[in-house]
């Protein structure tokens, strides 16, 4: 037994010599938006924390996958840490079209580099207990060494543990906005009228969709394109 003890001291040991923010990997992708009214230029991200002390999110990717899984580039490099860290807290990564349809201002800009109609967005870094690993140390186009993932409309590119099965919805001309973590887009994501996103001061804004959420007629033939179960929630309003 003196091996486990020593280990387990190791770990409170190196847990208690992070800084406080020192954390990322309890955190999902919560919502995603390619494009809005007719403009391919709003698009943004949204993560969500699971925990405490998730602000640590310095280098961590945000990775562009196209419809059939090849990998796009990053669209961003998080170029530093967020201030406000907690179960629930929220920040965001988005274009400058973004922020002007919007009225708040993200957390981390990027260039409109998502694929709209179909693809896979993915989020993070390999790290646990360190902050995300130097950029150039890992593999941008394996998204198991990404912390969360989601993959939307006639996505048919490889599985991973995130996805499960693609959502059969699309993010434009309103968001995916998550409903459950399962780790299957196709149960996890719901078409969100109105968008919601925040960022990490706690800025929202509430935007309409321009292109209506489909009814749940239409989601049983986009099921059934998909060839993956919807829950029922998938065509239900914003939760929070």
């Amino acid at each position: 037994m003196t091996w486990i003890r020593a280990a387990l001291l190791a770990l409170a040991l190196l847990c208690a010599s992070q800084p406080a923010a020192a954390l990322f990997h309890l955190a999902v992708i919560d919502e995603v938006m390619t494009s809005y009214d007719g403009d391919f230029d709003v698009q943004f991200v949204e993560i969500k924390m699971l925990n405490i002390a998730q602000g640590s999110v310095t280098n961590s990717v945000l990775g562009v996958f196209d419809g059939s899984g090849n990998f796009e580039g990053d669209a961003l490099i998080v170029p530093t840490n967020v201030t406000n860290s907690g179960n629930g807290t929220r920040w965001i990564m988005g274009t400058p079209a973004f922020e002007t349809v919007s009225g708040i201002q993200v957390d981390f800009e990027f260039a409109p580099d998502l694929i709209a109609g179909s693809g896979m967005i993915c989020w993070g870094a390999p790290g646990e207990l360190l902050p995300p690993a130097d950029p150039n140390s890992w593999d941008h186009s394996d998204p198991e060494n990404y912390i969360d993932c989601v993959a939307y409309g006639d996505y048919d590119g490889p599985t991973n543990s995130f996805i499960g099965n693609a959502t059969a919805l699309l993010a434009d001309g309103h968001s995916l906005q998550r409903i459950s973590e399962t780790h299957d887009s196709a149960t996890d994501f719901a078409c969100g009228d109105p968008a919601n996103p925040t960022n990490n001061a706690g800025s929202s804004a509430d935007l309409d969709a321009t292109i209506p959420c489909p009814e749940p007629s239409q989601l049983l033939l986009l099921l059934a394109g998909a060839g993956a179960l919807l829950p029922a929630q998938a065509f239900a309003k914003r939760r929070r």
